[in-house]
């Protein structure tokens, strides 16, 4: 029997079907998420936007189409994270369009939502590369706008739909050489074929379209912002208490809970239900200062309000790092980074509850920015989203900023300063692989460099001391090593001792980072 058109349940049980197919798959989508180095993890951000859609269909409950529709892309949006959740998500808005008060969507409509959606997701992404999730669904989109003519069956449609994007992501390999090193098609587009795979399995009869995610943090993200049961942003400083120690005490009384600092100074961000709980409570831990708690229901701060005019938020992952950016003068710094993007939601909380009306971004990576840029479109707020696509261009830009400068002349200046520094780092490879002339076993060391492995070694300090000799020139003159949290201090300290032998003519700096995703984070200017 064929499916002709699309209501509020119909479309409720495929995106249920397809994100449950998505989950069940997630980790075979981290798996390839390689170049020999883990790159994010793809399954488990596509996984979390569409958990996120699902809870806003949930909380607009049993309604119109359209209501169900927008609750989704708007879900979606909010919960999206990483390039790869951005782009399904931009995918899901293009239903949005032309929807209200709409019953039904038919092929026609459905497919030229499909296309509406590609398009915004080329528009959303920093550096559109052909090869991706976004070739995938575009090529899918061109095929279904050249069948619909003649197929209205969307059961049939969906089917071509899923034969042709399953040819576009075998091609991947082909479009995009990293991929041909590595031995793995696109895990994006897989990922995007997957979920259209378990919309297909429900018409088909083999799925169904409750949802059995296994691992329940996916529906751990950001809620709808009109829910707001912690409705009110706490932030503060604690002296002379352990940050793990206020982390796990007041995890029970609030949610987004960001604690960075050390056991002399502790800098604490809560949403909570209780703001005078919170602060009772963080009082028998330390002593308090710097208050500040705001209503984000009515958007004003109830005290200590900050008479900036401009904040700077950035992202970072790793005590260290974000206590670098404090330092530096961050306002804010959210949680994130590679393994862990944050969600546009948490971004646009953040952008909303800084005191100031104009607020500048950092997101500090390349897979971060499209969530940036998205939560800057939306806010009422007067927002720039610099294209910093790494730790060492955020912190020389957030240097480079001035309390006395426009906001303009501010962004001109930190967006030059960042592009200015020469970024590489020292991780481990994931897999063996051959890149150009560098034989890479899994385990081993390796430089990377704009983007390229360009040294492979068995010890971090050869690693380093090797992309050194590719990064550095005469001209430079500070070399800063940020290490993370699987270097010890004294490793650390040996390696910078060894830099600064063979680099006489320069200055070599060294700082701690607890970053759980690179041995060492370089910057050379």
């Amino acid at each position: 029997m064929a499916v002709l058109y699309c209501g509020s349940k119909r479309f409720r049980q495929a995106i249920m079907a397809g994100a449950d197919w998505l989950v069940r798959n997630r980790k075979e989508l981290d798996r390839i998420n390689v170049f020999p180095v883990a790159d994010g993890d793809t399954g488990s951000n596509m996984s979390a936007t569409l958990a996120s859609a699902l809870r806003s269909m949930e909380a607009a409950g049993d309604g119109r189409l359209d209501a169900t529709v927008k609750a989704a892309a708007w879900g979606a949006l909010m919960g999206a994270r990483g390039n790869s959740g951005i782009i399904l998500s931009q995918i899901l808005s293009g239903l949005t369009e032309g929807i209200e008060g709409r019953t039904r969507l038919f092929a026609e409509e459905i497919v030229l939502a499909l296309s509406r959606g590609v398009e915004k997701a080329y528009q959303a992404v920093l550096n559109p590369t052909e090869g991706t999730m976004l070739t995938v669904a575009r090529e899918t989109a061109e095929w279904a706008q050249e069948t619909v003519r003649t197929e209205k069956d969307l059961a049939r449609l969906l089917e071509g739909m899923v034969t042709s994007a399953r040819s576009s992501v075998e091609r991947t390999p082909s479009l995009l050489p990293k991929l041909a090193e590595a031995g793995v098609v696109d895990a994006g587009g897989l990922g995007f074929l997957r979920f259209l795979e378990g919309i297909l399995l429900l018409l088909q009869g083999y799925a169904t379209a409750g949802r059995s995610f296994e691992d329940e943090r996916f529906f751990d993200g950001a809620r709808e912002p009109e829910e707001l049961i912690f409705r009110y942003c706490t932030e503060f400083i604690l002296q002379g208490a352990s940050p793990d120690a206020v982390k796990a005490n007041l995890a029970s009384l609030g949610d987004s809970v960001v604690v960075a600092g050390d056991t002399h100074l502790v800098r604490v961000h809560i949403h909570t239900g209780q703001p005078e709980e919170v602060l009772r409570y963080a009082s028998t831990m330390g002593k308090l200062s710097s208050i500040k708690v705001d209503d984000m229901l009515v958007q004003h701060t109830s005290r200590m309000s900050s008479t900036a005019k401009t904040s700077v938020i950035a992202v970072a992952l790793g005590e260290g790092l974000k206590g670098l950016f404090y330092n530096a003068g961050a306002d804010f710094v959210i949680e994130g980074g590679p393994t862990l993007n944050p969600s546009t939601a948490d971004i646009a909380g953040a952008i909303e509850n800084v005191g100031a009306s104009s607020v500048i971004v950092l997101p500090n990576s390349k897979d971060i920015y499209p969530a940036a840029f998205q939560a800057g479109e939306r806010s009422p707020k007067n927002v720039a989203v610099l294209k910093i696509t790494s730790i060492q261009e955020g912190l020389s830009a957030l240097l480079a900023y001035k309390d006395d400068s426009p906001m303009g002349e501010n962004v001109s200046r930190m967006e030059q300063a960042g592009h200015d520094v020469k970024s590489g780092e020292v991780t481990s490879a994931c897999r063996d692989a051959r890149i150009g002339d560098i034989r890479v076993s899994f385990g081993d060391f390796i430089g990377i460099f704009k983007g390229e492995v360009c040294c492979s070694s068995s010890r971090t300090d050869k690693a380093v001391v090797s992309l050194l000799d590719v990064m550095s020139n005469a001209s430079d003159e500070i070399i800063t090593l940020i290490y993370g949290d699987a270097v010890k201090k004294e490793e650390a300290e040996a390696v910078q001792e060894t830099l600064q032998l063979l680099h006489k003519d320069k200055v070599v700096e060294l700082h701690d980072g607890g970053q759980p995703y690179a041995y060492y984070l370089i910057s050379v200017e």
